[in-house]
């Protein structure tokens, strides 16, 4: 009798840990799907000062590394803001390692400026280095709403080809 009894409360426990252990892992499932975010974690400073992270972005984001002495660079931007239209649904980011004032003269030279959803920053070169190694200008980075990795860019690149991906 004892046995039966110490057999059925085995059986008992041993389900309910199996039932709990499938439910914590359902949960870890759920909670690792929606926690994707392949956003770099480049540290950069807002052209008011303040500081963040490309981490922090929202999805459906576009990265765009240059400097603002790079022709490519300029040609680049100069597209982007006659076709800015076809990144409304973007957050498009600009980061250099250049001066501030430098960056403000750049998003005016070629009216940048008053889009709301392109954004500048700054950011250190040695962050720079750290998170994409050496690359060309300007290096173009987008992500989908999800925060996934889409695709790169290295160098100058048509805007057309990089509509395609958006």
């Amino acid at each position: 009798m004892k046995r039966k009894i110490f057999i059925s409360i085995f059986s008992t426990l041993t389900a309910f840990c199996l039932w709990n252990c499938e439910q914590s892992s359902k949960k870890a499932t759920e909670n690792s799907q929606q926690e994707i975010n392949e956003l770099p974690y480049l540290n950069y400073k807002t052209l008011s000062g303040e500081s963040s992270s490309t981490r922090n972005l929202p999805g459906a984001s576009i990265l765009i590394l240059f400097n603002t002495d790079c022709d490519h660079c300029q040609r680049e931007a100069k597209e982007i803001a006659e076709k800015s239209e076809a990144f409304k649904n973007y957050e498009v980011l600009f980061i250099a390692a250049d001066s501030v004032h430098h960056i403000q003269n750049f998003a005016k030279t070629y009216n940048l400026v008053d889009k709301p959803n392109i954004n500048f920053g700054q950011a250190e070169f040695q962050d720079v280095f750290v998170n994409f190694g050496s690359i060309p200008t300007p290096a173009i980075y987008v992500y989908s709403r999800e925060r996934k990795f889409v695709k790169s860019f290295l160098g100058e690149t048509p805007v057309e080809e990089l509509i395609k991906y958006l």
